[in-house]
This record gives structure tokens, sequence and C-alpha cells, in this order.
């Protein structure tokens, strides 16, 4: 990463800004904690905002208005088939040199949209107030059943009041009576038929008083929890007040339905130049926000950014050829604290996809080596062993493919999954191969066909096979012979483990001596890089005639030396105490070896379930009459898609927790800053 300062004129800083947010390459600084200081308050003042984001922001809220619009009246559904198979967003091609240029044409946009949009949209929002005015006043007449007066009468008089509402059924008993002592007996009560609202039986109610009564009689009511209705503008009966309502709201519907279809066809005709133009709205705004981020004086911009090495000598002259000259830059290295310069991965294109396994866990710290290219084999490798069945592996690759070729056209998360998938599917099919497993043994239950027991299978997961048994022991070393597969995996998963772990520790030696870190690298790799070369010679020396004494001899001594260089580290962390507990790193280290037995473990798993299920759906198919068969593919569907989808997962699971745990420990921290470009973002137009 690079550091890039810059001086520009102020009548270029416009082009400057356009250029480096199309192209994307550097993260621009913010400068206002800078600008604090004494010193660079002496030189520079904080710049605010470009002028025109005012002016972008107001036209961002229009558009916005009336793109919410749109989607209110033509919501659109998304299919299962959209969903899998969804379309690239057509976008607009669109070449603007300056903000003026990109106001002026959304002012234009947005003055032909208004012209057909504003008249019916303003008249559907009327129809929709006065719709709710009238659902309201409806709901309220309906309860007044058996109180059939009309309701012109309703309100105010020159002398008395009549007004209606509701309470609770048992509140009716006094109410007549406490109405008329505050009242002087100048109230009248009528009750009408009760109703049920809110779970709770209340009775309608009329009642009539005069107007010098009226706060009295209503602060009684309040006791009575009274809910009082505003029921004004209507005549007739409550009968025919609900007939009239009705017709209305048939008619407003009616009209509704129509604007509501000019809005759609509006909508199928301007919502994409409209996403469009709010997407510009959306680039400008960001770019004239920018300007906040750099210093000034009277005539000239200021501005720090990072960027990528590679990309240094190109982002220096798209500023120096924007600016046409009337611009200095530098590119120096960074002088921040690492932990402020952000990291960019940059790994070769087939390694690419893999940064989301690495970011998953951290984004490594800046000069910290990026783990990638080394998690990629690992991972497969182990991905493959712990699912191992060649139809698995099959259908996995299939649902990769779809993923990657199809939705991840439109989504990069789900390209970068669908490709991790694919070649976790070929390498599944790969040691299926190896194992000879096609969904478990499933042509040895219904087929008679032990296809382990053949040349076409290297190793039996669950057993012997054609070349590893009883009578052709893989190898013999130390009085224990390998015989099986689940002894041959084993092994072979212990050695990958050892790899592994040796791979893991020699770059974080290499990192620590790097760093001048001498001392480090040697207590906290190297006496475990030599304790794994000791095992490999010691068993090497055994399987070229030695004895396992002078084997274990070696071996011993290493492990001693490891002992006590960790006992060495501990004395020196925390004294006595640490010494002795460094001593258990042995057992640390052991354990961590141990791990990788996982992948045997989660091989006898699938295989083991895979063979459950075909015994299951055999014995149905053989004790069960006629409808035995059906029977028997359904637990034969469902119980290898429930072994595909559990073992599967618990392979990536289980793939990455070997490579985060055990191998990352030995190298790797994290903790790193992203790298986040100054980029326009781009869904609806393009430049191109």
């Amino acid at each position: 990463m690079k550091k890039l300062k810059a001086v520009i004129l102020d009548e270029k800083i416009d082009s400057v800004v356009r250029s480096l947010h199309e192209e994307g390459i550097v993260e621009i600084c913010d400068l206002s904690e800078k600008l604090e200081n004494v010193e660079w308050k002496t030189l520079l003042s904080p710049s605010p905002s470009a002028d025109y984001v005012r002016n972008v922001t107001s036209l961002m809220i229009k558009a916005g208005r009336i793109l919410d619009m749109f989607s209110s009246v033509n919501k659109k559904e998304t299919s299962i088939k959209d969903l899998l198979n969804p379309k690239p967003v057509e976008k607009k091609k669109v070449s603007f040199k300056s903000y003026e240029e990109v106001i002026n044409y959304v002012e234009d946009i947005l003055s032909k949209v208004s012209s057909e949009v504003d008249e019916p949209a303003e008249k559907l929002a009327e129809l929709d107030n006065k719709k709710s005015k009238l659902l309201q006043l409806k709901e309220q007449i309906s309860y007044l059943n058996g109180l059939e007066f009309d309701l012109k009468y309703l309100g105010a008089g020159p002398y008395v009041f009549i007004g209606t509402g509701s309470v609770p059924k048992e509140k009716t008993a006094h109410l007549k009576d406490e109405l008329e002592k505050v009242a002087d007996g100048y109230v009248d009560v009528f009750f009408g038929s009760e109703f049920e609202k809110d779970k709770k039986i209340r009775v309608p109610l009329v009642f009539i008083t005069l107007k010098e009564k009226l706060e009295d009689v209503l602060s009684e009511l309040r006791k009575f929890e009274f809910e009082k209705y505003d029921i004004s503008g209507v005549e007739g009966t409550p009968t025919e007040a609900l007939s009239k309502i009705e017709s209305e709201l048939k008619s407003i519907d009616a009209e509704r339905n129509s604007l509501i279809e000019k809005l759609k066809s509006l909508a199928e005709k301007w919502e994409k130049e409209l996403l469009a133009v709010y997407e510009l709205l959306s680039i400008e705004k960001a770019r004239g926000d920018a300007y906040s981020q750099f210093g000034k004086t009277k005539r000239t911009y200021y501005l720090e950014a990072y960027v990528p090495a590679r990309d240094a000598e190109k982002a220096k002259n798209i500023i120096e050829n924007s600016a046409e000259g009337f611009a200095f830059v530098e590119i120096s290295e960074p002088d921040e604290p690492e932990e402020k310069i952000p990291v960019l991965l940059d790994n070769p294109k087939p390694v690419k996809p893999f940064e989301m396994l690495t970011e998953m866990y951290a984004l490594p710290k800046y000069n910290e080596v990026d783990p990638t290219l080394l998690l990629v084999p690992g991972f497969l490798l182990f991905y493959g062993i712990m699912l191992t069945d060649a139809v698995y592996g099959l259908f996995l690759t299939l649902i990769g493919l779809f993923i990657w070729k199809k939705i991840g056209k439109v989504n990069e998360g789900a390209s970068k999954l669908g490709y991790i998938l694919t070649l976790a599917g070929i390498a599944t099919i790969i040691m299926g191969i190896i194992t000879g497993g096609y969904l478990g043994d499933f042509t040895y239950e219904f087929f008679g066909f032990d296809i382990t027991q053949t040349p076409f299978a290297l190793v039996n997961p669950l057993g012997e096979s054609f070349y590893i048994n009883s009578k052709h022991a893989l190898f013999s070393l130390g009085g224990i012979s390998v015989t099986n597969g689940p002894m041959a995996i084993l092994v072979f998963s212990i050695f990958i483990g050892l790899v592994h772990l040796l791979v893991g520790l020699c770059v974080g030696f290499k990192e620590n001596i790097s760093r001048g870190n001498v001392g480090d690298a040697f207590i906290n790799q190297g006496i475990w890089i030599l304790l794994i070369l000791s095992i490999f010679i010691g068993i090497g020396l055994m399987f070229a005639g030695a004895s396992s004494l002078v084997a274990g001899g070696i071996i011993g001594i290493f492990v001693l030396l490891a002992i006590l260089a960790s006992m060495y580290k501990g004395y020196k962390s925390g004294g006595i105490m640490e010494s002795i507990l460094g001593a258990m790193d042995i057992t640390g280290f052991l354990g961590n070896v141990l791990s990788y037995a996982r992948l045997l473990a989660l091989c006898l798993a699938t295989g083991g379930l895979a063979m459950a299920v075909n015994i299951m759906a055999k014995l149905v198919n053989e004790s069960v009459p006629i409808v035995g068969i059906i029977i028997a593919i359904l637990i034969l569907i469902v119980g290898h898609m429930f072994n595909f989808v559990m073992n599967g997962l618990g392979a990536f699971i289980h793939s990455l927790r070997l490579h985060y745990v055990e191998f990352f420990s030995q190298f790797y921290e994290g903790g790193g800053r992203r790298f986040n470009p100054f980029k326009a973002n781009r869904e609806y137009t393009t430049t191109a």
C-alpha cells in the first residue's frame, strides 16, 4: 500500500474527484482530525462538502418519493424461478463531464415525470384520505344498532347538544341516574343494541342535554369509560347512512383502481429511468461529500489517499491528467501506524474466491502474510476426505455450478460460494472414487457388487479392501500392521496433519525471521519444526530397517528439547510457575496433531450413515409387499439427502476449523482494516 498526497487547483478538483471515483483505486483519507493540529491549521482549513450537494439531496428526495409511490402501486412478486435464475439489470449508458450536466439531466427527467405523474398521484392520495375517513365513519355508525334516528341532528343546536358513543355493558345500570344528577334533570339517554369490540361487550347510546350542561355531562360520561363517536355531515338513519357510505366507497375504489392502473403504466415507463437517475444523484452526492475530507487553501485543495502499490503510478497519472497539469502529486510509503493502514487482498484469479474464507476469520494485518493461497489445497483435500462419496460430490458440484453460473451472475458473494462448492464437489468426487463411496455401499446392498473388494477402490473406510486387508497389509512398522481402511485413513490423517502444521510453522518461522525476531522464531516455531522433522526421520529410519529404539531415541531427544524450550519460554514470561506450565505445551502440540483424526471420524460418519440408510431401505423393500419399494425409494431419497446436507455442512465447518484453529495459530493473527476504495457503485448505469 502507498500513500498518495496531492495539491490541486480548485478549478480542477471536480474533474479529479470524478476521475478517481470512476476508477475506484484509492481510499481517500479523512483529514479533519489532522487539520486540528496547530501546525496544519496554519497551512490548511477544513473543506466543507461541495456546494451542489444540497441541490443533489433535494433532487434525491423528489426522485425517491416518486420511486416509493411506484413501488406501492406496482408491487412486483418475486417467483422462485426469478430467485434461482435472476436476470442481470439492463444498465443505462451515461456520459457526463461535470455535476452541472448531471443535475441538468436529472431536472429534465424529473420535470417530464412530474408532468405525467403528479396529478394522478395527488388524486390518489386525496382518494386514500377520503376512503380512510369514510371507513372510520362507517365503523362508528355500524355500532349504533337499535338507534334508528336521523344522524343529521347529531351535534350542537341553538340550545341543546345531541351526542353519541358507547360504554361498556356493565356500566349502563346507573349511568342515566348519574347523568340526571349532574345535569339537574336536563338530560336524556337512549341505549341501542349491544355489540362486541376488542373482546368487550359495549352498548351504543345517544344523549341529549342543554348546551350549558354539556361539559358536566361529558365529564360524568368519561367516568363510565365513554367512547365518543365523531359523526358529522351525515343524514338519514344509521342503516341509510351505511348504505350511502358503501356506495361512496365503491365509487372511490373504482376511481382508485383506474388511477392505480394509470400509475402502473407510468411506472413501467419511467421506473428504470428514475432508478438510473437516483443512482446518478447518489454518485454525485458521494463525490460532493468527499470534499469534506480534504484540506483547503484559498485556491487549492489538498488530499491524501491510500492506493495499492500496483496502482500508485496510475492514480498519479489520473490526477495529473484530470487537473491538466495544475496539480502536484507525491507517492510515498504510509507514515501512519500499521493498524491504520488498510489491507487489500491480492490473489490470483483462481484463488480469489477463497478470500471470503480468510475474511470469515479476519483480514490479515498490514504486512502480515495473506493465508488464502495456503488455505486452498488443505481446505479442498480435507473437505473431500470428510464427505468422501462420489455421488454426493457430483450433487455438490452441480449445486455449486448452478449457484456460480446462475445466481452468481448478479451476486458476487454467490459467485464466490458457488465456485468454492464446485471445487469442493470435485475434490469429493475424487476421494469418493478412491474410497469406493457411491451412496455408501448402495451397489453392494441392492446389486451384490462390493466395489471396495475390486481394484476400482483403493481404500475401504469401513473395513478391508482389495488392496488393504489382513493378507496384504499396507505396511508394518514397530509391530503394528495397517490392514484395513480405517487404520490407513487414520495414519494418513495424522501424516497430513503433521505436514499441515509443518507448513504453518515454517511460514510463522519465516515471518518472525523477516521481522528480526530470531529468538521468537526458534522458541515459537523452530523447536516444533525440529520435532516434526525428527518424527519423519525416525519413522523413515524404521522403514529403512533401523530398530524402533534408535527411532524412538531420535524423536525422544527432540521431544525433550521442545519441553525445555517451552519451559524457558514460560520462565522468561512469568518465572518458575510459568516455566512448569510451559512444559505442558507438548500436550497442546499433541492435541493439535490428533485434531486431524477428525478427518477419519467424518469420513466414517458419512459412510456409516449412508450404509444405515441403504440397509433400512433394503429391509423395508424385502419385508413390505407391493408398496415396500415405494417406501424404500423414499427412505433412500430422504436419508441420503439428510446425510449429504448434514455431513456436507460438517465437512465445511470442520475443514475450516482445522485451518482457523490448528493451522492459523502457527503464524497468523489477523485484525487488519479492509481497503475501502472511493468508487462509484453502479447497478443501473454504466460509463462503458
